[in-house]
C-alpha cells in the first residue's frame, strides 16, 4: 500500500498553479473576505490505497441443443463443473449462488426464406454468481478458467470480476483529520504569501469521498479520496 502525501507537498499541490482545487482555494480565500468577518476558505486533500474488501464474479455459460431434457442436462453438466472448480480454488458453498438459466427457441426467429435454418433449436445460458471476501483468491481463478473449458464449459465472453471497497466507515474519520490538517497547511502558506494572519478555525465541512480503481491492471486495489473545506478566520 503507498502512504499517503505529506501535508507539505500537500500544500504544495493546492497551491500550484494549474490545478482546480489549489485556484478554488484562492479564490475563495480572496472573496470570503467582508465588512463583517474576514474569513479564508480553503480545501484539504487526503488520499489512501486500500484494497478492495469484496468480489463479485458471475461465471455465465452456454449450453445448445434440439430438445429441452438435453438442455437441462448440460445446463446441470456445466453447472456441477463449474461449482467444482470454485470450490477447488478456495471459495465456500455459501459464497455461491446459482443462477436460473434463460432458453431461446431459434426455430421462432425470423429469418430469410432461403436461409438455412440454425444447426440446434434451442440455446440456453445460465451462470453462478460469486460473491466473497476472500479477494486474493480471485486473480489465480479467474486466470485458471480455460480449465473449464477444457471440460467442455462454454464459457460467455465478459467474465470479469468487479471489486468493491466497502469499508468506507472505518477509514473515514482518519482521512477527514488528516485533510483537515492539510487544509490548514495550505490555508497558512496562503497567509504567509498573503501577509495576513490565519486565526481561529470558523468551521469545517465534509465535501466528498471517492474510491476508483487504482489502474485497470488491478481493479482490487482501490485510490480513496477525501476532500474538506475549512473556513478560517484572517486577524
Amino acid at each position: 500500500m503507498s502512504t499517503s502525501p505529506s501535508s507539505s507537498t500537500l500544500a504544495a499541490l493546492f497551491l500550484a498553479a494549474g490545478l482546480s482545487l489549489g485556484g478554488y482555494f484562492i479564490g475563495k480565500g480572496i472573496s470570503n473576505r467582508d465588512a463583517g468577518s474576514r474569513v479564508i476558505s480553503v480545501k484539504g486533500l487526503s488520499e489512501r490505497e486500500e484494497p478492495a474488501s469484496i468480489a463479485i464474479w458471475t461465471l455465465g455459460y452456454n449450453v445448445t441443443g434440439n430438445d429441452l431434457p438435453e438442455i437441462n442436462t448440460k445446463l446441470a453438466g456445466s453447472t456441477k463443473a463449474v461449482m467444482a472448480y470454485l470450490k477447488t480454488a478456495g471459495f465456500d458453498d455459501a459464497e455461491l449462488s446459482q443462477q436460473p438459466p434463460s432458453i431461446r427457441d431459434l426455430s421462432l426467429q425470423e429469418r430469410d426464406k432461403d436461409a438455412q435454418p440454425p444447426p440446434y433449436r434451442y440455446t440456453a445460458s445460465q451462470s453462478v454468481l460469486l460473491r466473497t471476501n476472500k479477494v486474493d483468491k480471485v486473480k489465480p481463478a479467474v486466470a485458471g478458467t480455460s480449465a473449464l473449458m477444457d471440460s467442455g464449459v462454454m464459457l460467455n465472453s465478459g467474465n470479469q470480476p468487479k471489486y468493491i471497497f466497502d469499508r468506507l466507515n472505518e477509514v473515514k474519520p482518519g482521512m477527514i483529520e488528516e485533510a483537515t490538517k492539510n487544509a490548514r497547511v495550505a490555508g497558512e502558506q496562503f497567509a504567509r504569501d498573503s501577509n495576513i494572519k490565519l486565526g481561529r478555525l470558523r468551521d469545517a465541512s465534509q465535501g466528498w469521498f471517492q474510491v476508483e480503481d487504482r489502474d485497470e491492471a488491478t481493479p482490487e486495489r482501490k485510490v480513496v479520496r477525501v476532500v474538506v473545506e475549512v473556513r478560517f478566520e484572517i486577524e
